[in-house]
């Protein structure tokens, strides 16, 4: 597994007359976990979509792989099921994996595919039951197991600890580490300063219409800069 590079060039976006991201020249390095941190509203999750093509913008975002295109997985910040819906965890991610519709008939091997990815989230066991019936954070391990389908060499992940409990964080926290072993190039949004210090070595950008300041953990997260690390500002350095 090898990921790609993310080169931003000029990157800009708007929402009518709020700038939201402003001229950014920014380089991610392949193989690596990219963590996007910020005060809300400062453009952590607006550049996200524009790299995955889900809002429009001004400038240019290079994917640059390897060597042929791969794979992308993305887990978005939160999902809504309805819990009167018959759709069961299996149900779910068998129809994001096949696109056919669920009356057709299931080969074994697609089901076992679907369990396997579940296990690595901790809801091999849940696979029966309605999506609508699971708390927040076990529907997001779902959607990291649905993420996982394709084998990603790119993963972009918003706020995927939104409502986990601890197992939960502790899964994702286990497969990060082991996508990141393995060369997969990972975006992720985060808030949690103690969940991203267990990530493994982690390349840490702070958000805030531009790219503030990027590095390691301790130099980005040193506990000098805390205080101002979610607090909106217009300089281009941390105090």
């Amino acid at each position: 597994m090898n990921g790609p590079a993310i080169s931003l060039t000029g990157l800009s976006l708007q929402y009518g007359p709020e700038r939201v991201l402003s001229d950014i020249d920014h380089h991610f390095e392949a193989g690596r976990c990219h963590v996007l941190m910020g005060p809300n509203g400062g453009g952590k999750t607006s550049l996200l979509r524009s790299v995955l093509g889900l809002t429009p913008f001004t400038g240019e975002i290079a994917i640059q792989w390897p060597q042929h295109a791969g794979a992308i997985g993305y887990v978005p910040q939160s999902a809504a099921f309805e819990s009167s819906l018959p759709f069961t965890v299996m149900d779910f991610v068998l129809l994001n994996l096949t696109r056919r519709p669920l009356f057709w008939r299931r080969a074994s091997k697609e089901r076992q595919r679907v369990l396997e990815q579940l296990a690595r989230v901790g809801m091999a066991e849940r696979a029966d039951r309605r999506m609508g019936q699971l708390s927040g954070g076990e529907q997001q391990r779902v959607l990291f197991a649905q993420a996982l389908l394709d084998d990603p060499q790119l993963l972009i992940l918003d706020e995927p600890t939104t409502g986990m409990d601890e197992t939960g964080v502790r899964y994702l926290d286990e497969l990060i580490g082991e996508l990141s072993q393995r060369g997969c190039t990972l975006m992720c949004v985060h808030h949690d300063v103690g969940a991203v210090r267990r990530l493994p070595d982690p390349i840490i950008h702070v958000v805030n219409r531009e790219i503030v300041e990027s590095g390691d953990v301790d130099t980005v997260l040193a506990p000098h800069k805390l205080a101002n690390l979610f607090q909106h500002h217009t300089n281009r350095e941390v105090a």
